[in-house]
């Protein structure tokens, strides 16, 4: 179907080269509205030197703005490939880290991504007063003071502010190893153009338009950066949700965007028309968030609209039942619908997952065992295995992890990745079950499997295992029951998707179930203050034709009368 655009997506395609504050309502096609914008920037400056740039904040965003691009653009001069389509990080990466980083960092290699857990990393651990945390849970913030905050935040949890010269000391440690994780990517990032101001000229001279599609995303880090590029010369437009921000663990709450729409010589435009969702739900999504966005869609034949039902907090399966008889007695596919959660730990329930996979090495083998039974993920479970392995050897050196990922890895990381790859695919011999009870069963034969494959990387390589490894294989925070009970998603039942809100933003599904506490709905219904809103926000947005609200049982009547206030009706059916 050939693309017409509405007048307001005509008016941002077609402005002038000026900077843009794009405030884009869900479901308003800012993806085909962004690039057609790359487009005709790149189309009226043919003459010009250098790349524009369309950044956005996760790869499946980049692959999806790629492909649109190539169609739109098949068959034209050949200047209209000198684009850019990137995710941000990978842009400071490619384009600072990599290629000058490490005169900032002082290491004498080129620098090179961990996750931030690997075993030679523990030299460089961030007390929170109380316990040490990898530097992969540590977290930067630019402050409005210019100076930089430091915290610690293990998964799931709040952050923690640190000492600052402890931080820095760890943060100096690892760069001069040449490592960084995505966090420290942008804190090095943004010394190395504060220190090299000749570098930062030279990139906004190499990309003198910059799109950054998302932008609710922008943290105080990345918001630097790009504020440092458009006072260089790049000119900046961002196109985003303030109402979507839902990363706060990063600083990511939109007010980048907020902020932007209030800079002189910014101009700015509304994306107002929802072509994704039902009337019902367009309506109910306004009145959570005091916005006009209007309907595109027509109805349609099956039963649409925005519904609630009350359901056990301690039997959130029933309320997926329900749910699935809805769907089929309503001629919606599981294929097409979603149980969406707040957290991780409810989609573990769901999915069959136990509560706890313990800590240290057994975490990470357990972890490695879920991917690979659970959703058939070989490529993560053998990145939790590496991990997990690492953890058990003796000194590997600080490469070893980057050199057994990889697929032309020679030497002894060759060996060491054939062996991991044998053990990580073997139900019989290798990685045990998931479906083994935890503690009584699934670590012993563990343990008595690596055994095997520490005794074969020994004799075929020059690692050895750690004199105390067992002491990082403990059933530590592990519970009785399988890893994985599969009772829960057998038949059927496999076939919904049962996700976070945060691994949605940006799709539209047909039918949605939102596993809602009361907390959730009482912070939706108070508007879009917090991220705790937001992210109930996000999840009725999903939704194209059909919404449900799981509103718990012991929610109070005020709740339930000020979501029907709102347009979500009770399901009677």
């Amino acid at each position: 179907m050939q693309f017409e655009p509405t007048k307001e997506q005509a008016d941002i395609i077609d402005a002038d080269l000026s900077p843009q504050c794009v405030i884009a309502c869900p479901g308003s096609g800012k993806t085909a509205t962004a690039v057609r914008r790359l487009l005709e920037i790149r189309t009226r400056l043919k003459d010009a030197r250098g790349r524009i740039a369309l950044f956005s904040y996760s790869n499946i965003a980049v692959e999806t703005f790629r492909g649109r691009y190539r169609e739109l653009s098949a068959g034209l001069p050949t200047f209209t490939t000198r684009v850019l389509i990137e995710t941000v990080d990978a842009f400071l990466a490619s384009y600072i880290l990599r290629p000058h980083g490490a005169r900032v960092m002082r290491a004498s290699r080129a620098p090179f991504l961990v996750s931030g857990n690997e075993p030679f990393l523990r030299g460089a651990r961030i007390s929170d007063g109380d316990y040490p945390h990898d530097i992969s849970e540590l977290r930067i913030k630019f402050l409005p003071s210019r100076k930089f905050e430091f915290a610690v935040q293990p998964p799931g949890k709040a952050a923690i502010v640190v000492d600052s010269e402890e931080a820095k000391a760890a943060i100096k440690k690892v760069g001069q190893m040449g490592a960084y994780t995505y966090e420290l990517a942008r804190y090095w990032s943004l010394l190395t153009l504060a220190k090299e101001p000749r570098l930062l000229e030279a990139l906004a001279k190499r990309f003198p338009h910059l799109l950054v599609d998302e932008a609710q995303d922008i943290g105080p880090l990345h918001g630097l950066l790009i504020s440092l590029l458009s006072k260089a010369g790049s000119v900046v437009s961002l196109i985003g949700d303030p109402n979507q921000g839902i990363y706060d663990f990063a600083g990511a709450d939109g007010g980048f965007l907020r902020d932007y729409e209030q800079e002189a010589g910014v101009a700015c435009f509304p994306l107002t028309e929802n072509r994704r969702s039902v009337g019902a739900i367009v309506n109910a999504s306004n009145a959570f968030a005091a916005t006009k966005s209007t309907p595109y869609r027509a109805a349609c034949d099956r039963t649409h609209g925005a519904f609630y039902l009350r359901y056990d907090e301690d039997d959130t399966d029933a309320l997926v039942a329900v749910f699935k008889s809805i769907l089929k007695v309503n001629k919606y596919t599981y294929a097409e619908a979603a149980v969406l959660c707040r957290g991780a730990s409810t989609v573990e329930k769901l999915q069959g997952g136990g509560d706890a996979v313990g800590q240290g090495a057994t975490e990470r083998f357990a972890l490695s065992a879920l991917a690979r039974d659970r959703t058939g993920d070989i490529a993560s479970s053998f990145e939790h295995a590496t991990t997990g392995l690492l953890k058990l050897l003796a000194a590997p050196e600080n490469t070893l992890y980057r050199d057994v990922l990889d697929a032309s890895a020679a030497g002894d990381a060759k060996i060491i990745r054939r062996l991991l790859w044998g053990f990580v695919r073997s139900f019989a011999d290798g990685l045990p079950d998931s479906q083994l009870p935890g503690k009584k069963k699934w670590q012993p034969e563990l343990k008595k499997r690596l055994v095997s494959l520490l005794d074969e990387i020994e004799a075929r390589t020059s690692y050895k295992r750690s004199p105390t490894w067992t002491h990082n294989l403990t059933v530590a925070k592990l519970g009785d029951e399988p890893l994985w009970k599969t009772d829960l998603a057998q038949g059927d039942e496999a076939a919904i998707r049962v996700d976070t809100v945060h691994q949605v933003k940006g799709e539209g599904i047909a039918a949605v179930l939102f596993v809602a506490r009361t907390a959730d709905l009482n912070k939706l219904l108070a508007g879009m203050h917090t991220e705790e809103g937001r992210i109930g926000y996000v999840a009725v947005t999903r939704a194209e034709d059909l919404l449900i609200l799981g509103v718990p049982n012991s929610a109070p009547k005020k709740t339930v009368n000020e979501l029907e206030a709102r347009g979500i009706q009770r399901w009677l059916a």
